[in-house]
């Protein structure tokens, strides 16, 4: 079967990619081997911020009132199932309606214009590969009792005692979800690095919120083994002594999707980080395109990342002049309690560039944090000395995903304290606050 374009991974940035070219009267077809939707929506940040709403309002209420009913895991586990199968009934029957061939199966390449899917060939002039990544493996006496964060993101029954290896973004998140539904978590990281990209302070701030909920840290631990035990549970060992636990889940990292896609009869190669690719996502075939998770873009493996890739090539791919994808103020947040934000130039980054400077505020006394209970709540912003332009920040707070946002649109639309004072918000919101971050400065 014929096509204009092949798209192999139906994820949300090979979904962002299979729209826009339909949109733009494309003949495609996209080729999803497990679920519509892929990571993200099924077994990543869906699940998660579905489990993530049960939590943060739960630690909302002990902020404010006394006495709040323990959160039921089976009640969280329902309504998290119910919004994933919408979300993912939602993305397939949105690329059915764009007119967009959806194909059940593994694709392999037969060339660089064909793929095989269960004895089915389909061709098209360009392919785009974006069949994402998967968790990290590691390799131990006993690692095959190791589960990954889509176990946890999916059971209907939470032990009362896990174990978590990593201490990234996801790490974090799942340990607040656990703590917020009453189960004990132990946090394990072969070395010091905790959330390594983001302010350290505010990092230590966080570590510190969570040791009160009852989260234990074993940093510079390494684990050697891990044995099953007659009751059901496990005894982890590391190379600072052992203790026992009910789960033990993996987030120590993933590694793309490259294997079994017969790469190398197409001459498609493929780095550490995935399928090289140059700054028009073109790999070493210039008829194959790859993004997301599995190629080596130098950007974070992040959804909003994918999805921006995927708009690009649906917007760029057979256009007489292509020019190199660039990218907007980047703005990420790790979905702990609080949240950990960040938009733009990085604290860390501020510190080896002289024109730039960076101011803590205190903002757990504004009106809106306040009213909250969020008594952590603490900014820094990163401005140009000279034209005293905020150009970063960095937030820790129970809202600090909507901060980040908005302050993203000042700096990547170059917002100056007199533009901003232009502005109408609704009064008393987190976005008047933004007066008051600006004169804060």
């Amino acid at each position: 079967m014929q096509y204009d374009v092949l798209i192999v991974g139906g994820g949300v940035g090979g979904g962002s990619a299979a729209l826009n070219l339909a949109a733009r009267g494309f003949k495609v077809a996209i080729v999803e081997e497990r679920d519509w939707g892929g990571t993200t929506i099924n077994r990543g940040s869906t699940p998660k911020r579905a489990l993530l709403a049960s939590a943060e309002t739960h630690f909302r209420m002990t902020q404010l009132v006394e006495n709040v009913v323990p959160l039921s895991w089976s009640e969280m586990a329902n309504h998290s199932a119910k919004i994933v199968l919408a979300a993912n009934q939602r993305y397939g029957n949105n690329l059915i309606k764009a007119g967009i061939t959806t194909i059940e199966g593994h694709a392999t390449f037969v060339n660089s214009n064909t793929i095989l899917v269960h004895g089915q060939k389909y061709q098209a002039k360009r392919i785009i590969l974006a069949t994402g990544a998967r968790p990290r493996e590691l390799e131990f006496s006993g690692s095959q009792y190791m589960e990954h964060s889509a176990s946890f993101l999916k059971t209907s029954n939470l032990p009362d005692n896990i174990t978590i290896v990593g201490a990234g973004i996801i790490a974090f998140a799942l340990a607040s979800i656990a703590t917020e539904a009453g189960t004990k978590v132990t946090i394990v990281q072969h070395n010091q690095r905790a959330l390594g990209i983001f302010d350290q302070e505010l990092v230590q701030v966080l570590i510190k919120r969570l040791k009160n909920a009852g989260v234990v840290f074993k940093f510079d631990n390494t684990i050697q083994k891990i044995t099953e035990l007659s009751n059901g549970s496990y005894q982890v060992n590391t190379n600072q002594g052992q203790f026992e636990t009910g789960a033990v889940y993996c987030v120590a990292g993933r590694i793309s999707n490259t294997e079994d896609l017969n790469l190398s009869v197409v001459g498609v190669k493929v780095g550490a980080q995935g399928i090289k690719v140059d700054k028009n996502l073109r790999t070493s075939n210039p008829q194959i395109f790859a993004l997301g998770d599995c190629c080596d873009a130098s950007v974070p493996k992040l959804s909003n990342y994918a999805i921006y890739q995927g708009k690009y090539l649906g917007n760029s791919l057979e256009k007489p002049v292509q020019f190199p994808i660039k990218y907007p103020t980047p703005a990420l947040t790790v979905f702990s309690i609080p949240k950990l934000g960040q938009v733009g130039i990085s604290t860390q980054q501020a510190v080896s560039r002289p024109e730039l400077e960076v101011k803590t505020i205190d903002i757990k006394d504004w009106q809106t944090y306040a009213r909250n209970g969020d008594d952590l709540a603490e900014l820094k912003i990163v401005f140009n000395k000279g034209s005293q332009q905020i150009v970063g920040a960095e937030v820790l707070s129970q809202d600090a995903d909507q901060l980040v946002d908005y302050l993203s649109l000042l700096i990547q639309q170059h917002v100056t304290a007199n533009d901003l004072q232009q502005q109408l918000f609704a009064y008393p919101s987190q976005a008047s606050d933004l007066y008051g971050i600006w004169q804060s400065r």
